[in-house]
Protein backbone atom coordinates (compact mmCIF):
# COMPACT_ATOMS: atom_id res chain seq x y z
CA UNK A 1 0.00 0.00 0.00
CA UNK A 2 1.48 3.05 -1.27
CA UNK A 3 1.73 6.32 0.78
CA UNK A 4 -0.07 8.34 -2.21
CA UNK A 5 -2.65 5.64 -2.53
CA UNK A 6 -3.66 6.54 1.08
CA UNK A 7 -3.35 10.27 1.13
CA UNK A 8 -5.58 9.78 -1.88
CA UNK A 9 -8.64 8.12 -0.05
CA UNK A 10 -8.07 9.97 2.71
CA UNK A 11 -8.14 13.48 0.34
CA UNK A 12 -4.91 14.57 2.04
CA UNK A 13 -3.06 13.81 -1.45
CA UNK A 14 -1.45 17.04 -1.49
CA UNK A 15 0.14 16.64 1.34
CA UNK A 16 2.44 13.93 -0.31
CA UNK A 17 5.69 16.03 -0.17
CA UNK A 18 5.49 16.29 3.86
CA UNK A 19 4.12 12.86 5.07
CA UNK A 20 5.96 10.83 2.17
CA UNK A 21 8.88 10.54 3.79
CA UNK A 22 10.00 6.94 5.68
CA UNK A 23 7.12 5.77 4.63
CA UNK A 24 6.32 2.16 5.80
CA UNK A 25 3.68 -0.01 5.11
CA UNK A 26 2.50 -0.03 8.41
CA UNK A 27 0.49 -3.46 9.91
CA UNK A 28 -2.76 -3.58 10.82
CA UNK A 29 -2.46 -4.03 14.59
CA UNK A 30 -3.89 -1.37 16.79
CA UNK A 31 -1.27 0.70 18.59
CA UNK A 32 -1.50 1.41 22.11
CA UNK A 33 -1.66 5.17 21.52
CA UNK A 34 -5.16 4.32 20.60
CA UNK A 35 -6.64 2.19 23.53
CA UNK A 36 -8.49 4.11 26.19
CA UNK A 37 -6.92 2.84 28.90
CA UNK A 38 -3.37 4.18 27.86
CA UNK A 39 -3.93 7.82 26.03
CA UNK A 40 -6.31 8.24 29.21
CA UNK A 41 -3.14 7.55 31.59
CA UNK A 42 -0.85 9.56 29.27
CA UNK A 43 -4.17 12.65 29.14
CA UNK A 44 -4.08 12.85 33.08
CA UNK A 45 -0.10 12.52 33.19
CA UNK A 46 -0.07 15.72 30.83
CA UNK A 47 -2.31 17.84 33.31
CA UNK A 48 -5.23 17.61 30.28
CA UNK A 49 -9.03 17.35 31.73
CA UNK A 50 -11.25 14.08 32.05
CA UNK A 51 -14.03 15.98 29.41
CA UNK A 52 -11.24 15.04 26.94
CA UNK A 53 -11.79 11.42 27.61
CA UNK A 54 -15.22 10.90 25.36
CA UNK A 55 -14.32 12.92 22.43
CA UNK A 56 -10.76 11.49 22.12
CA UNK A 57 -12.41 8.08 22.33
CA UNK A 58 -14.44 8.82 19.77
CA UNK A 59 -11.95 9.91 16.88
CA UNK A 60 -9.86 6.63 18.38
CA UNK A 61 -12.68 4.25 17.33
CA UNK A 62 -12.81 6.54 13.54
CA UNK A 63 -8.52 5.58 13.50
CA UNK A 64 -9.30 1.75 14.27
CA UNK A 65 -12.39 0.89 12.10
CA UNK A 66 -10.26 2.54 9.13
CA UNK A 67 -6.91 0.92 7.67
CA UNK A 68 -5.98 4.33 5.99
CA UNK A 69 -6.33 6.20 8.88
CA UNK A 70 -4.31 3.74 11.38
CA UNK A 71 -1.25 3.82 8.53
CA UNK A 72 -1.42 7.48 8.80
CA UNK A 73 -1.87 7.59 12.70
CA UNK A 74 1.24 4.97 13.17
CA UNK A 75 3.45 6.83 10.48
CA UNK A 76 2.69 10.41 12.05
CA UNK A 77 3.75 9.00 15.49
CA UNK A 78 6.89 7.29 14.02
CA UNK A 79 7.83 10.05 12.02
CA UNK A 80 7.53 12.30 15.10
CA UNK A 81 9.28 9.99 17.43
CA UNK A 82 10.92 6.79 15.80
CA UNK A 83 12.65 8.06 12.56
CA UNK A 84 14.80 10.39 13.84
CA UNK A 85 16.53 11.68 10.64
CA UNK A 86 13.54 12.84 9.38
CA UNK A 87 13.16 17.00 9.66
CA UNK A 88 10.35 16.86 12.73
CA UNK A 89 10.17 20.20 11.88
CA UNK A 90 8.03 19.74 8.51
CA UNK A 91 5.26 18.42 10.46
CA UNK A 92 4.28 21.84 10.77
CA UNK A 93 2.94 21.57 7.01
CA UNK A 94 0.65 18.34 7.53
CA UNK A 95 -2.72 18.96 6.94
CA UNK A 96 -4.66 21.23 9.10
CA UNK A 97 -7.73 18.80 7.98
CA UNK A 98 -8.40 15.17 6.85
CA UNK A 99 -11.04 14.97 5.02
CA UNK A 100 -12.79 11.76 6.47
CA UNK A 101 -12.23 13.37 10.44
CA UNK A 102 -13.48 17.04 9.30
CA UNK A 103 -13.13 19.40 12.44
CA UNK A 104 -12.00 16.24 14.80
CA UNK A 105 -8.77 16.21 13.11
CA UNK A 106 -7.20 18.16 15.86
CA UNK A 107 -7.92 15.04 17.97
CA UNK A 108 -6.29 12.91 15.92
CA UNK A 109 -3.01 14.92 15.79
CA UNK A 110 -3.82 14.95 20.08
CA UNK A 111 -3.58 11.62 19.63
CA UNK A 112 -0.74 11.38 17.73
CA UNK A 113 0.97 13.65 20.80
CA UNK A 114 -0.01 11.70 23.54
CA UNK A 115 2.01 9.14 22.43
CA UNK A 116 4.73 11.07 23.42
CA UNK A 117 3.76 10.48 27.40
CA UNK A 118 5.07 6.95 27.42
CA UNK A 119 7.93 7.49 25.51
CA UNK A 120 8.91 10.12 27.79
CA UNK A 121 8.48 8.28 31.19
CA UNK A 122 10.44 5.66 29.98
CA UNK A 123 13.57 7.09 28.65
CA UNK A 124 13.13 9.21 32.03
CA UNK A 125 13.42 6.61 33.95
CA UNK A 126 15.91 4.69 32.27
CA UNK A 127 18.11 8.24 33.01
CA UNK A 128 16.94 8.43 36.86
CA UNK A 129 14.72 11.60 35.82
CA UNK A 130 12.83 12.09 39.65
CA UNK A 131 9.34 11.67 38.63
CA UNK A 132 8.19 15.22 38.77
CA UNK A 133 10.65 16.22 36.58
CA UNK A 134 8.72 14.16 34.25
CA UNK A 135 5.58 15.94 35.62
CA UNK A 136 6.47 19.51 35.13
CA UNK A 137 7.89 18.79 31.61
CA UNK A 138 4.22 18.60 30.18
CA UNK A 139 3.64 21.85 30.62
CA UNK A 140 3.64 21.67 26.46
CA UNK A 141 0.19 19.88 26.25
CA UNK A 142 -2.12 22.69 28.41
CA UNK A 143 -0.79 25.27 26.21
CA UNK A 144 -0.97 24.04 23.19
CA UNK A 145 -4.80 23.03 23.50
CA UNK A 146 -5.12 26.38 25.18
CA UNK A 147 -3.37 27.91 22.26
CA UNK A 148 -5.36 25.99 19.54
CA UNK A 149 -8.35 26.46 21.52
CA UNK A 150 -8.06 30.35 21.32
CA UNK A 151 -7.07 30.32 17.56
CA UNK A 152 -9.37 28.22 16.36
CA UNK A 153 -12.41 28.00 19.15
CA UNK A 154 -12.01 23.95 18.58
CA UNK A 155 -10.41 20.77 21.23
CA UNK A 156 -7.32 19.55 20.03
CA UNK A 157 -3.61 20.62 18.76
CA UNK A 158 -3.05 21.51 15.53
CA UNK A 159 0.12 19.93 13.16
CA UNK A 160 2.55 23.06 14.24
CA UNK A 161 2.02 21.49 18.00
CA UNK A 162 3.96 18.41 17.42
CA UNK A 163 7.66 19.32 16.26
CA UNK A 164 8.55 20.11 19.56
CA UNK A 165 7.41 17.24 21.42
CA UNK A 166 10.52 14.85 19.73
CA UNK A 167 12.88 16.71 22.60
CA UNK A 168 10.29 15.06 25.50
CA UNK A 169 10.99 11.77 23.66
CA UNK A 170 14.81 11.71 23.45
CA UNK A 171 15.23 13.15 26.70
CA UNK A 172 16.74 16.29 25.48
CA UNK A 173 14.26 19.07 27.62
CA UNK A 174 13.53 19.38 31.12
CA UNK A 175 11.18 21.59 33.16
CA UNK A 176 12.54 22.67 36.32
CA UNK A 177 10.85 25.20 38.26
CA UNK A 178 9.56 27.67 36.38
CA UNK A 179 11.82 27.42 33.00
CA UNK A 180 12.56 24.93 30.77
CA UNK A 181 16.31 23.91 29.70
CA UNK A 182 18.16 22.01 27.04
CA UNK A 183 21.78 21.14 26.59
CA UNK A 184 22.53 23.11 23.72
CA UNK A 185 25.45 24.24 22.05
CA UNK A 186 25.63 27.88 21.55
CA UNK A 187 24.47 29.81 18.41
CA UNK A 188 25.05 33.28 19.28
CA UNK A 189 25.97 35.46 16.68
CA UNK A 190 29.19 36.80 19.01
CA UNK A 191 32.17 35.91 21.21
CA UNK A 192 32.05 37.18 25.08
CA UNK A 193 35.41 37.85 26.71
CA UNK A 194 36.50 38.39 30.46
CA UNK A 195 38.61 40.71 32.07
CA UNK A 196 41.32 38.70 34.00
CA UNK A 197 41.70 41.09 37.10
CA UNK A 198 37.91 43.31 37.13
CA UNK A 199 36.54 40.43 35.77
CA UNK A 200 34.48 42.50 33.35
CA UNK A 201 32.91 40.69 30.22
CA UNK A 202 32.39 41.74 27.21
CA UNK A 203 30.62 40.63 24.14
CA UNK A 204 32.27 41.42 20.63
CA UNK A 205 29.55 40.56 17.41
CA UNK A 206 31.30 37.49 15.23
CA UNK A 207 32.39 39.13 11.42
CA UNK A 208 29.78 40.06 8.73
CA UNK A 209 26.40 40.85 10.99
CA UNK A 210 24.37 43.64 8.71
CA UNK A 211 23.32 46.22 11.80
CA UNK A 212 20.97 49.37 11.66
CA UNK A 213 21.78 53.03 13.19
CA UNK A 214 20.46 51.65 16.70
CA UNK A 215 22.55 48.40 16.48
CA UNK A 216 20.15 45.70 15.80
CA UNK A 217 20.36 43.25 13.49
CA UNK A 218 19.07 44.63 9.48
CA UNK A 219 18.28 41.24 8.31
CA UNK A 220 17.21 42.40 4.76
CA UNK A 221 16.54 45.61 5.60
CA UNK A 222 19.90 47.17 5.72
CA UNK A 223 20.30 50.85 4.43
CA UNK A 224 22.66 52.65 3.23
CA UNK A 225 23.26 54.47 6.95
CA UNK A 226 23.50 50.75 8.33
CA UNK A 227 27.21 48.44 8.77
CA UNK A 228 28.50 45.41 8.84
CA UNK A 229 30.22 43.92 12.19
CA UNK A 230 34.54 42.99 11.80
CA UNK A 231 36.22 40.93 13.72
CA UNK A 232 40.07 40.00 13.75
CA UNK A 233 42.31 38.20 16.43
CA UNK A 234 45.99 38.37 16.19
CA UNK A 235 48.93 36.91 18.70
CA UNK A 236 48.20 39.61 21.31
CA UNK A 237 44.52 41.34 20.82
CA UNK A 238 41.63 40.85 19.52
CA UNK A 239 39.57 43.52 18.10
CA UNK A 240 35.43 44.29 17.52
CA UNK A 241 32.64 45.70 17.29
CA UNK A 242 31.22 45.52 20.97
CA UNK A 243 27.68 44.93 21.97
CA UNK A 244 26.40 46.71 24.82
CA UNK A 245 24.46 44.45 27.58
CA UNK A 246 21.55 45.63 26.87
CA UNK A 247 21.30 44.15 23.84
CA UNK A 248 22.42 46.76 20.59
CA UNK A 249 25.84 46.55 18.90
CA UNK A 250 27.71 49.34 18.48
CA UNK A 251 29.75 50.59 15.55
CA UNK A 252 33.11 51.76 16.83
CA UNK A 253 35.44 48.83 17.27
CA UNK A 254 37.40 48.12 20.69
CA UNK A 255 40.84 46.20 20.95
CA UNK A 256 41.00 43.74 23.86
CA UNK A 257 44.52 42.95 24.10
CA UNK A 258 44.97 39.02 25.18
CA UNK A 259 47.10 39.47 28.26
CA UNK A 260 44.48 41.31 29.70
CA UNK A 261 41.13 39.68 28.36
CA UNK A 262 40.14 35.34 27.51
CA UNK A 263 37.65 33.99 25.89
CA UNK A 264 34.54 32.98 27.75
CA UNK A 265 32.02 31.93 25.35
CA UNK A 266 32.64 31.04 21.53
CA UNK A 267 29.78 29.65 19.16
CA UNK A 268 29.95 26.06 19.63
CA UNK A 269 30.15 26.21 23.98
CA UNK A 270 28.22 24.06 25.43
CA UNK A 271 25.00 25.78 27.20
CA UNK A 272 21.67 25.17 29.08
CA UNK A 273 19.54 26.59 26.62
CA UNK A 274 16.36 28.23 28.14
CA UNK A 275 12.83 27.90 26.92
CA UNK A 276 10.36 30.30 28.65
CA UNK A 277 6.72 28.27 28.64
CA UNK A 278 3.66 30.14 28.45
CA UNK A 279 1.74 31.83 31.76
CA UNK A 280 3.04 34.25 34.53
CA UNK A 281 4.77 33.90 37.33
CA UNK A 282 8.18 35.12 35.78
CA UNK A 283 8.90 36.79 39.19
CA UNK A 284 12.45 36.78 39.96
CA UNK A 285 12.20 35.06 43.05
CA UNK A 286 11.16 32.01 40.62
CA UNK A 287 13.25 32.49 37.69
CA UNK A 288 16.37 32.10 39.86
CA UNK A 289 15.62 29.27 41.74
CA UNK A 290 14.46 27.91 38.25
CA UNK A 291 18.03 28.59 36.88
CA UNK A 292 19.67 27.55 40.41
CA UNK A 293 17.77 24.14 40.06
CA UNK A 294 19.14 23.76 36.64
CA UNK A 295 22.96 24.27 37.79
CA UNK A 296 22.71 20.90 39.97
CA UNK A 297 20.12 18.92 37.75
CA UNK A 298 22.58 18.78 34.66
CA UNK A 299 25.91 18.03 36.60
CA UNK A 300 24.12 15.27 38.19
CA UNK A 301 22.61 13.58 35.32
CA UNK A 302 25.18 14.74 32.74
CA UNK A 303 28.10 15.10 34.29
CA UNK A 304 30.31 14.38 30.92
CA UNK A 305 29.00 17.44 29.46
CA UNK A 306 30.02 21.14 31.24
CA UNK A 307 28.15 23.89 30.20
CA UNK A 308 29.54 27.64 30.19
CA UNK A 309 26.28 29.76 30.41
CA UNK A 310 22.78 30.26 29.89
CA UNK A 311 21.48 31.40 26.57
CA UNK A 312 18.58 31.49 24.45
CA UNK A 313 16.63 33.60 22.16
CA UNK A 314 13.25 34.91 22.20
CA UNK A 315 10.51 37.33 21.53
CA UNK A 316 10.44 38.41 25.15
CA UNK A 317 14.75 39.29 24.82
CA UNK A 318 12.93 42.34 22.65
CA UNK A 319 15.70 44.76 24.05
CA UNK A 320 13.05 47.86 23.29
CA UNK A 321 10.64 46.22 25.41
CA UNK A 322 11.42 48.30 28.22
CA UNK A 323 10.85 50.96 26.44
CA UNK A 324 7.56 49.47 25.31
CA UNK A 325 6.47 47.69 28.43
CA UNK A 326 6.53 48.89 32.15
CA UNK A 327 9.72 49.02 32.95
CA UNK A 328 9.01 46.41 36.39
CA UNK A 329 7.54 43.93 34.72
CA UNK A 330 8.99 40.79 34.92
CA UNK A 331 10.09 40.07 31.72
CA UNK A 332 12.09 43.45 32.00
CA UNK A 333 13.38 42.51 35.42
CA UNK A 334 14.63 39.48 34.14
CA UNK A 335 16.36 40.65 30.92
CA UNK A 336 18.06 43.69 33.48
CA UNK A 337 20.10 40.42 34.73
CA UNK A 338 20.96 38.55 31.14
CA UNK A 339 23.84 40.34 28.57
CA UNK A 340 21.26 40.73 25.76
CA UNK A 341 22.47 40.55 22.16
CA UNK A 342 20.73 41.09 19.14
CA UNK A 343 19.22 39.05 16.41
CA UNK A 344 17.32 38.51 13.37
CA UNK A 345 13.57 37.56 13.94
CA UNK A 346 11.50 39.46 12.04
CA UNK A 347 9.34 42.43 12.79
CA UNK A 348 6.69 40.53 14.60
CA UNK A 349 8.19 38.00 16.86
CA UNK A 350 5.86 36.72 19.64
CA UNK A 351 2.83 37.40 18.29
CA UNK A 352 1.39 33.64 17.90
CA UNK A 353 2.20 32.88 21.62
CA UNK A 354 0.93 36.64 22.82
CA UNK A 355 -2.58 36.20 20.94
CA UNK A 356 -2.79 32.84 19.54
CA UNK A 357 -1.69 33.73 15.61
CA UNK A 358 0.23 35.49 13.87
CA UNK A 359 -2.16 37.41 12.19
CA UNK A 360 -4.63 39.65 14.17
CA UNK A 361 -6.75 42.66 13.49
CA UNK A 362 -5.62 46.06 15.66
CA UNK A 363 -9.07 46.89 15.84
CA UNK A 364 -10.43 43.34 17.29
CA UNK A 365 -7.42 42.10 19.06
CA UNK A 366 -7.98 41.35 23.00
CA UNK A 367 -6.61 44.06 25.14
CA UNK A 368 -7.04 42.14 28.49
CA UNK A 369 -3.82 42.17 29.31
CA UNK A 370 -1.31 45.02 30.34
CA UNK A 371 1.43 43.05 27.94
CA UNK A 372 -1.62 42.48 24.95
CA UNK A 373 -2.38 46.26 24.90
CA UNK A 374 1.18 47.76 25.11
CA UNK A 375 2.24 45.40 22.75
CA UNK A 376 -1.05 46.70 20.24
CA UNK A 377 -0.20 50.45 21.40
CA UNK A 378 3.00 49.93 19.63
CA UNK A 379 1.96 47.99 16.38
CA UNK A 380 -0.62 50.60 15.53
CA UNK A 381 2.08 53.48 16.48
CA UNK A 382 3.96 51.78 13.08
CA UNK A 383 6.72 50.31 15.96
CA UNK A 384 7.93 46.58 15.19
CA UNK A 385 8.15 43.51 17.81
CA UNK A 386 11.56 41.87 17.84
CA UNK A 387 13.24 39.15 19.64
CA UNK A 388 16.51 39.22 20.99
CA UNK A 389 19.73 36.98 22.63
CA UNK A 390 20.91 36.66 25.94
CA UNK A 391 23.60 34.62 27.80
CA UNK A 392 24.28 34.74 31.79
CA UNK A 393 27.86 32.91 32.43
CA UNK A 394 27.27 30.49 34.85
CA UNK A 395 30.45 31.93 36.87
CA UNK A 396 28.66 35.01 36.94
CA UNK A 397 24.96 33.43 38.18
CA UNK A 398 26.37 33.67 41.99
CA UNK A 399 25.36 37.89 41.15
CA UNK A 400 22.02 37.24 40.02
CA UNK A 401 20.12 40.14 40.95
CA UNK A 402 22.62 42.48 40.70
CA UNK A 403 22.63 43.07 37.13
CA UNK A 404 25.99 42.71 36.98
CA UNK A 405 26.72 43.25 33.06
CA UNK A 406 24.91 46.17 32.77
CA UNK A 407 26.26 47.83 36.40
CA UNK A 408 29.75 46.82 35.27
CA UNK A 409 29.11 48.10 31.29
CA UNK A 410 29.79 52.07 31.40
CA UNK A 411 32.93 51.47 33.11
CA UNK A 412 33.95 48.92 30.90
CA UNK A 413 34.12 51.07 28.21
CA UNK A 414 35.63 53.80 29.53
CA UNK A 415 38.31 51.83 30.15
CA UNK A 416 38.63 50.21 26.49
CA UNK A 417 38.52 54.01 25.01
CA UNK A 418 40.90 55.70 27.47
CA UNK A 419 43.77 52.44 26.66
Amino acid sequence: MTCLDVLTRLGIADAYEWLSPCWKDSPETVMPSLEPANFRVAREFSGLPESLDAPLQDVASQIIGSDDLRRLFRHCQGLIYDDLGFNVVDSRNWPQQVEILGEETSLFYLLVALGAIPRMQAIHQQMGIPEQVTRDTCTHFPAALERYRLRTGKLGVGPEALYWLRNHTTGSLFCLGRLEFMLKPFRGPLTAWRHRSSLRVIALATEGNDYDTEGLVAGEQITSDGWTSAFSESSDKVSGSPISPTGYAQRKGVDLPLDEWERVLSYGDLIYEVHIPEGGGMTRAAVKDSMQQATEFFPRHFPQQQAVAFACSSWILNPELEHVYHAESNMVRWQRELYLYPTWSGTRAGLHFIFGSGDFDLQTAPRDTSLRRALLDHVAADGRLIGGGMFLLLEDFEHYGEQVYRAKWPHTLDTLASA
